[in-house]
């Protein structure tokens, strides 16, 4: 599965260090799950029993072929408007399976907050200490924006020693499946 990230870096930048230093913290984590986008598939399935023993069940699919399925125990099938276990399943039983599964893609964002002063800025390379005296690296695009004395401004407009508040945004992209199964039929007939 792909892994889509992005990192934001937008931040405030103060020309009085000593009077924003004490405003300082060290970053902030938070996490959510933003749901993107669904898809429903419904299969619908026949056949007949065969063998019907423990869990296991031997059915011969419409399709001719024989299919082997090891059923949950708390599956039940309703067979002639009766609620029946695998192991009430009757040979000759014909069985009709409808399959919806939902495909949902959502997004885990994890979004990071702090502040640093510039230690060093070469082209789009900023390096900054942490309130913990910790540096980090960031690579930032051409595009990004920074916010310098109520202006914006480009990473090449950063100086050293620059009190910078940063929001990084880190997004993964993940598919969750669910899955349920309706199943009826109707017991062979006794001639």
């Amino acid at each position: 599965m792909s892994k889509a990230c992005r990192a934001i870096l937008i931040g405030l930048c103060a020309t009085g260090v000593t009077a924003v230093l004490p405003a300082q913290q060290m970053p902030t984590v938070t996490k959510e799950t933003i749901p993107a986008h669904s898809t429903v598939t419904k299969q619908k399935f026949s056949g007949k029993v065969l063998v019907a023993e423990g869990n296991h069940l031997l059915v011969r699919m419409s399709t001719g072929d024989l299919r082997i399925f090891d059923v949950p125990e708390q599956r039940r099938f309703i067979v002639d408007g009766k609620q029946l276990t695998v192991s009430d399943l009757k040979p000759g039983t014909k069985l009709n399976a409808t399959v919806t599964t939902t495909k949902s893609t959502v997004i885990d964002r994890t979004t990071t907050v702090g502040s640093g002063r510039v230690f060093h800025v070469s082209g789009n390379t900023v390096v900054l200490t942490l309130p913990n005296n910790e540096n980090r690296m960031y690579k930032v695009l051409d595009t990004y924006r920074f916010v310098v004395d109520g202006q914006p401004a480009s990473v090449s407009e950063l100086r050293k020693g620059m009190v910078v508040s940063a929001q990084k945004i880190v997004e993964e992209p993940r598919t969750e499946l669910a899955s349920e199964t309706k199943v009826i039929g109707h017991a062979l007939v006794a001639h």
